[in-house]
């Protein structure tokens, strides 16, 4: 098989630079927010950070995370990093996900990984349609204002962020994890579906792509499990939510 490679996921997904930029884009929208309201940076701050997916939940789950990111928002704002770093609720929302949400989203079961995958598409196709600005802000994670977007567009996020919720509720319940597929087999699976080296190269380019065709990418790849046989729709499925 022709070696593609499909570096497009790991732009997204709740990670990568993508959650890196969440994070700045939501500790600068809370101090500004908060400066305007009279109320304490901090507190805006973390109540951005939680308002991004799974991390209330992981909060509950998990004694002290709480704390921890309280105390990372506010060791920020007093001396923030220099140099480049990954800022303080960066780091930390980065061993979230390594530690909790990533093991618990590859124990999901078929039925929620797939229904999250769909109703990510759902949200996908409306922004397709009426703000591609924020469909590729949404693709690359720096969605940080959904209750920005139109009733319907909010309505689809909130069932996109409880399709996701339900799926990471699904596996933390699971003993064992079921298989997931390696980048070939996700390659292979994407060819089944109808890409085609076009298809390769913008995924491949996705951040030179305009909104429209950024989004019309994300919209051809969160759709792709319909495409696919039923038994190999759900691990493609938990290769999207994890990657």
């Amino acid at each position: 098989m022709q070696q593609i490679e499909i570096d497009r996921r790991d732009l997204i997904r709740y990670g990568g630079t993508g959650l890196l930029t969440a994070v700045i884009l939501a500790l600068l929208v809370g101090l500004g927010f908060a400066l305007l309201r009279g109320k304490n940076p901090a507190d805006v701050a973390f109540q951005d950070m939680r308002r991004m997916p799974l991390v209330a939940q992981v909060m509950a789950d998990q004694p002290g995370v709480e704390d921890r990111m309280r105390q990372a928002i506010e060791d920020e704002i007093r001396s923030p990093t220099q140099g480049g770093g990954l800022i303080r609720p960066y780091v930390l929302l980065a061993d979230l996900r390594r530690q909790y949400i990533v093991p618990a989203l590859r124990r999901a079961d078929d039925a929620s990984a797939i229904a999250a995958v769909a109703a990510r598409a759902a949200l996908v196709a409306h922004l397709h349609l009426t703000d591609n600005p924020a469909c590729r802000q949404f693709a690359l994670g720096t969605l940080v204002r959904p209750d920005a977007l139109d009733a319907e567009g909010r309505r689809l996020f909130d069932a996109w962020r409880q399709g996701l919720e339900a799926a990471y509720r699904a596996g933390k319940a699971a003993s064992q994890p079921p298989p997931l597929p390696g980048r070939a087999d996700v390659v292979a699976m994407l060819q089944e579906a109808g890409f085609r080296k076009p298809d390769f190269d913008r995924l491949n380019s996705f951040q030179l792509l305009s909104n429209e065709a950024s989004c019309e990418v994300e919209l051809k790849v969160d759709s792709v499990p319909r495409s696919l046989p039923p038994e190999k729709r759900g691990p493609f499925a938990r290769y999207l939510l994890t990657n």
